[in-house]
């Protein structure tokens, strides 16, 4: 008689473990497609962010040129003037 009971007793434990790793299958699954979502989306603003890097440093470019225009003005008129 304990046999029987033990034996029931394992495939009771047997379905359970089953049902968790089942479970955590579906939660892997659930995780790596979060992971994917937010791995584009940050791909997505990261471009977005380096549009506007790049923008701002060719402001910066333009505006250091002026710059060194004026300086350069300054400098010729102090030698000439």
């Amino acid at each position: 008689m304990d046999t029987e009971l033990s034996g029931t007793l394992n495939s009771e434990e047997d379905r359970m473990a089953e049902e968790k790793v089942t479970q955590n299958r579906e939660d892997i699954i659930r995780i790596e497609g979060q992971l994917k979502l937010i791995n584009q989306k940050l791909d997505n603003h990261i471009n977005h962010m380096s549009g506007k890097i790049d923008t701002i440093f060719k402001i910066v470019w333009t505006v250091s040129f002026m710059v060194l225009g004026l300086i350069l003005k300054a400098v010729y008129t102090g030698l000439i003037g």
